[in-house]
């Protein structure tokens, strides 16, 4: 059986900064993969330049190549919400909007932000999370939501689920990303907007230290990569160590309800994916 695997988060490159590793592992196994983003992106640059329409759609087309890089399947659903606003809309619309996307795509593993660390300072990641979590956690229940079976929708299991966070808490599975660093790389570099935001920032944050770094302080953020890609190998390889991992990502992972506690009494142990 070829395993289905959601991504849900809140903006584009989320999925790239905080699993694309993973993630290409799975499609290189098989796995099929989606993609959902709830946000319109329109917030994410430095560019005052930029208008949020055209941001938005700029940022659209990014997680489209993105996501190709990663074997993700490029056509990724866009929720449409307003970038850093996502906290302002009701939970159980959210959660809707989600378990639709389950029951449609039928996944058996499911990768979103955990709500539940400390330190998350994204409204929309907190958003997103819960209510990619509540919908995971109840899409197989047939009064939750039965107008979906108006549509074709029937009630679905998620078996999996991978959570990810800035600041994890209560990791279980850590990941070796060694053999796809290079593609969680080159996916990240395909957010050019995105990267060269993220060059800025850092740059703002130096200045505002007062140390003296002279390669970021000089770092033309239209040539991004170098940074980039020296910042999610040290972020990786950190992540990595304590495992004997050159490059890893770390997840707090829930299967089957804690069911493997019950199988490993009967001397059962459930096969990994990754």
């Amino acid at each position: 059986m070829t395993k289905r695997v959601l991504i849900i988060v809140a903006h584009a490159d989320d999925m790239e900064f905080m699993a694309a590793g993973t993630i290409a592992r799975m499609t290189d196994m098989g796995y099929e993969a989606r993609e959902i983003i709830a946000t319109n992106n329109e917030r994410g640059t430095l560019d005052s330049d930029w208008s949020p329409r055209f941001t938005a759609d700029t940022r659209r087309e990014e997680a489209r190549r993105g996501a190709k890089v990663l074997g993700v399947n490029p056509d990724v659903e866009f929720l449409g919400y307003e970038d850093g606003r996502l906290s302002e809309t009701p939970l159980n619309e959210l959660r809707e909007r989600c378990m639709r996307a389950i029951r449609t795509h039928k996944p058996n593993i499911i990768f979103t932000w955990d709500p539940f660390t400390p330190y998350e300072d994204h409204q929309d990641h907190r958003s997103i999370g819960l209510a990619a979590t509540e919908a995971a956690s109840f899409s197989h229940f047939p009064l939750y939501h039965p107008e979906h079976r108006d549509d074709g929708l029937e009630p679905h299991y998620v078996g999996e689920r991978y959570f990810f966070a800035k600041s994890p808490r209560d990791v279980n599975k850590t990941v070796d990303i060694t053999a796809t660093i290079d593609r969680k790389i080159d996916a990240l570099c395909e957010h050019v907007c995105q990267m060269e935001m993220t060059v800025t920032d850092l740059q703002v944050q130096l200045a505002a230290s007062g140390l003296d770094l002279p390669q970021l302080k000089d770092a033309d953020r239209r040539d991004y990569r170098p940074l980039i890609d020296a910042q999610i190998r040290a972020w990786a390889a950190s992540t990595g160590r304590e495992d004997g991992f050159a490059y890893a990502e770390e997840f707090r992972r829930v299967r089957f309800g804690g069911i493997e506690r019950f199988a490993r009494t009967a001397g059962q142990e459930l096969a990994d994916d990754v």
